[in-house]
């Protein structure tokens, strides 16, 4: 600890330091023994390659290591720790949630010694060492106590986020330590580019948020360092540093990026278009930091996909105010940046921080857990404010009167939603009597409900589950998975099924583009039939198929008719061309051109099979696919053997929904 915080830490901060981790972990100590959701089924529990054992090989660590369906970075020291964890503990999410919890109280260190750096260097160590201690530690419990950044703890999956920012800390806390050696003329500008460059490469290879690591190094240079070194010519070596570090990756960002987020088929799987997204994100912006700030306990969710996207400038009506406030915030950081510069560079990390989900990248409009790193911000702007701007007396007993209070409520409403998540029916009972009008609330407390029925007609649970079924189907927008497990309900029951329920579901997956939900639903058809746990109309289940597509041909919903072409239907002629047409769709999903290949090894076409073995394993740029591709190879028949010797195709594997990162 001695080494992160500082050899020069005051004994308070020394004492208090082990108090404050204390504290924010008997805050989440309820919150651990939630289970998973959302996000968390395709990237942990369904994601079988991450479900790795110690004693495996190297090919299958690799294979887990890129397991990630969320990004084309495959974010894999993020997934490396999933995989730790399930190697160690297997898929207990208790284990999960603590290793998470481990990582929070890690960057709260990380943020207090940042903190430090960041006061001295705005103080020039006029502030007494028990006073900037104070500050820093105060900024560290209200950042680590703040209900905004819960789901980036408790939220499984998002130990991407909270794993990345760890590098993003340390990336900081480095570069100022350097800084701090070129202003004294010290050799330091080495470690400014390599500390920086390898922090945003490591803190990338477990989420994308670190990318913006050289931007906040720069806001750090605009608010409080001024590029100021012992000489000229570190000084421009520097600049150009940084002109390195931050203009390489826009250029790169604008050419080959951008135009890929921005053309019209990326938002194809989305309500909402790049000029409404970037209408809505305003009015986002602002909820943020008023969530951040001064939160209220009902306006926190993990789920806001009841959130209204902005369909003009006046629609709704605080869609421009909104824009027009965001610019001003932005104005006001350059006006206290000569008089207030601290707060300046909070108020700048604030924004700089939304650039990547709040701008053109065709994400969900709201999550909380973008807020890991902003809400660092909007605790320096408090900590500026309450406790270096006020004089002597009455003034700052005032301060540290109102900061105390703060850190009071913070802790106090992140107790009461860890205790939210202490159980999965807990959680999905609070999440929709908090958002009444959200599809993935409402159908949350169905899907707990209907588990709890055990699927057995005399369960006491049955008759509420229906009604929650019946709630979930009437919410505006409701996604297809309510009708979907309504029919699966009744054919688990061996009751007829309403033709209104088939009717429902179809409208809904005509109603709205294709996304993961509807993904999932057709999925959990499919599987259920194949299980022999439903008896499901053929008829009914084309048609099905044919609504979903009817926005295009999706290739996770071509992989799974695939399947159920084979398994169900029993054609394989039918269920080869649909394999083949989503490898032609989306050809980098090494899954897909696998499905292919064993196909075409049953069907006694081999030599067929052979260049989509070679795709599966020149998609694992380092050798992730080996494993798959070597278990393809010794399907093949051998040169002397006929083609009757070949094996019998399985069912086909789900190659997972290909998610944005969230």
């Amino acid at each position: 600890m001695k080494w992160i915080v500082g050899r020069t830490c005051s004994w308070k901060a020394t004492w208090f330091l082990p108090l404050l981790l204390t504290t924010v972990a008997l805050v989440y100590l309820p919150g651990l023994g939630g289970g998973y959701t959302f996000d968390d089924m395709p990237n942990i529990v369904d994601n079988t390659a991450l479900h790795v054992h110690l004693h495996d090989g190297w090919a299958a660590w690799l294979a887990a290591a890129f397991s990630s369906p969320a990004s084309d970075l495959h974010r894999p020291l993020a997934m490396l720790s999933f995989a730790f964890n399930h190697a160690l503990t297997g898929l207990d999410p208790w284990w999960m949630k603590v290793t998470n919890l481990c990582i929070h109280l890690l960057n709260t260190l990380l943020v207090f010694a940042l903190s430090r750096r960041l006061l001295r260097a705005a103080d020039d160590c006029a502030t007494t060492q028990g006073r900037l201690d104070a500050t820093a530690l105060w900024i560290a419990a209200a950042w680590a106590l703040n209900p905004i950044n819960l789901t980036a703890v408790l939220f499984i999956v998002q130990r991407m986020e909270s794993l990345s920012h760890t590098f993003v800390f340390a990336g900081l806390y480095a570069y100022l330590a350097a800084r701090e050696r070129l202003r004294t003329g010290r050799a330091g500008l080495g470690v400014v580019i390599a500390g920086l460059a390898l922090a945003t490469v490591l803190g990338m290879l477990a989420k994308e948020s670190a990318a913006l690591l050289p931007l906040y190094a720069l806001g750090v240079e605009w608010a409080l360092l001024r590029f100021r070194t012992a000489d000229a010519r570190s000084q421009r070596r520097l600049a150009a540093a940084f002109a390195l570090l931050v203009g390489l990756p826009a250029l790169v960002g604008v050419t080959f990026v951008v135009p890929r987020v921005t053309a019209p088929e990326a938002y194809a799987g989305r309500d909402f278009t790049l000029a409404e997204r970037l209408l809505t994100e305003g009015r986002v912006v602002l909820d943020y930091l008023q969530w951040t700030l001064l939160p209220r306990l009902p306006e926190f969710s993990l789920y806001h996909d009841d959130y209204g996207p902005s369909r003009s400038l006046l629609t709704p009506a605080t869609t421009l105010p909104s824009l027009v406030l965001l610019a001003s915030l932005a104005a006001f950081a350059g006006w206290l940046r000569t008089r207030r510069p601290l707060m300046a560079l909070g108020i700048a990390w604030f924004l700089l921080a939304q650039l990547l989900t709040a701008t053109v990248i065709p994400l969900e409009l709201v999550f909380e857990h973008r807020n890991y790193f902003a809400s660092l911000g909007l605790c320096i702007v408090l900590a500026d404010g309450l406790l270096r701007w006020p004089a002597e007396g009455l003034p700052r007993r005032l301060g540290a009167t109102t900061a105390c209070a703060l850190l009071m409520l913070y802790a106090s409403l992140t107790a009461i939603r860890s205790y939210e998540w202490r159980d999965p029916w807990h959680f999905a009972d609070t999440e929709a009597a908090r958002h009444p009008l959200s599809p993935r609330a409402t159908y949350g407390v169905a899907r707990e409900l209907i588990l709890r029925t055990g699927y057995r007609a005399d369960s006491p649970f049955l008759p509420a589950a229906q009604d929650a079924l019946g709630r979930a189907m009437a919410v505006p927008n409701a996604t297809a998975l309510p009708a979907t497990a309504a029919i699966l309900l009744d054919a688990r029951l061996h009751r007829s099924i309403d033709p209104m329920l088939w009717q429902r579901l179809q409208e809904r997956l005509r109603a709205r583009p294709i996304g993961p939900e509807e993904r999932r639903a057709m999925a959990s058809l499919v599987d259920c039939q194949i299980s022999h746990h439903c008896d499901l109309p053929r008829t009914a289940m084309v048609a099905s198929f044919e609504a979903s597509l009817a926005h295009g041909r999706d290739a996770e919903v071509l992989n799974v008719y695939g399947n159920y072409a084979l398994n169900v239907l029993l054609d394989p002629n039918t269920a080869l061309q649909l394999w083949l047409e989503a490898t032609r769709i989306a050809p980098n999903v090494p899954e897909y051109q696998a499905t292919v290949a064993r196909m075409l090894i049953a069907s006694g076409r081999p030599v067929e099979a052979e260049p989509y073995i070679r795709r599966v394993r020149k998609l694992g740029t380092f050798g992730q696919n080996d494993a798959m591709a070597s278990e393809l190879d010794r399907l093949l028949p051998a040169p002397d053997r006929s083609t009757s010797a070949v094996q019998p195709l399985e069912a086909a594997p789900a190659a997972g929904e290909a998610q944005r990162i969230r």
